[in-house]
């Protein structure tokens, strides 16, 4: 079996089972970005791709895929030995799926342990009844950008610092696509007498169902759960209103604020993990 840089035109004729993968060329943004595949004979039989978030940057995040018929023959192993041998720096592979998925089961057989868990997120917007409102909690379209880009960079540095620490500048990164995919009416925001933000429940418009994230702007945030339950009782409202059925929720288990509200609406779906794997 040999390795080769990942080339653009082994994605215009790739396989089936490579097709979907979501695999780019070599070096697509920066050394950190780096893709290849493994052959047989002269036909590929693997595919592997790491890269840095250029929000955290403090692991490589990592995907895999071999061709169906060569599986658990090893492939995938000597995939990640080799992806080892292209990291600029010495930092650990990342890797996230469904519990019971082939991609966890694989990363669980190389040493993996998890870092964080995200509950199941599908909730219907009917059971925002069980929730309480609050006069202080009002639609984002009234604030400025400037206004929501902070608070935003705020809340998930904090939500992260434990497990996933935001890298230098990550503020720039982080709010790049946030306008092409906010809903800033349908996201609510629970302001002080003086009109800061106090917590969040940020609904995005570029997925169907809309996907709605909520925490308070800082971690020590007093009668913060009650002001995240408001703003997650908006949003749904909003979105209720909109003949909306179903939303997802993407959070975390360790989200303090988040989690005991998200137990009081039923969710569905199934649980979800990211897990750090040694490298080879």
């Amino acid at each position: 079996m040999a390795f080769r840089e990942l080339r653009p035109e082994d994605l215009d004729r790739a396989a089936s089972w490579l097709v979907d993968g979501g695999f780019r060329a070599d070096r697509w943004r920066d050394d950190h970005t780096r893709s290849a595949v493994a052959s047989d004979a002269g036909r590929v039989i693997a595919a592997g791709m790491i890269w840095t978030s250029r929000v955290h940057g403090d692991r490589y995040w990592v995907r895999i895929i071999v061709e169906p018929d060569r599986r658990r023959q090893g492939h995938g192993r000597a995939m990640l030995a080799h992806l080892s041998t292209l990291r600029p720096a010495e930092l650990p592979f990342m890797a996230r799926g469904f519990f019971d998925s082939d991609e966890m089961a694989f990363a669980d057989g190389l040493g993996a342990h998890t870092i964080q868990v995200v509950p199941p997120a599908r909730i219907a917007t009917s059971s925002r009844t069980r929730l309480r409102a609050l006069d202080s909690v009002v639609s984002a379209g009234g604030l400025t950008r400037a206004t929501i880009e902070a608070a935003n960079a705020e809340t998930y540095e904090w939500v992260h610092a434990a497990w996933s620490p935001v890298g230098p500048g990550f503020e720039s990164a982080l709010n790049e696509d946030l306008w092409d995919e906010l809903d800033p009416q349908a996201t609510s925001v629970a302001l002080d007498a003086d009109g800061r933000i106090l917590a969040m429940a940020m609904g995005y418009q570029d997925s169907s169902p809309p996907v709605v994230t909520a925490e308070t702007v800082r971690i020590d945030q007093e009668g913060g759960e009650r002001l995240v339950e408001a703003c997650i009782r908006r949003t749904l409202d909003v979105y209720a209103e909109r003949g909306v059925d179903e939303v997802e929720f993407d959070g975390h288990v360790t989200d303090p604020h988040f989690m005991p509200i998200w137990a009081r609406l039923q969710p569905a779906g199934e649980w979800f993990r990211l897990v750090e794997v040694p490298a080879s």
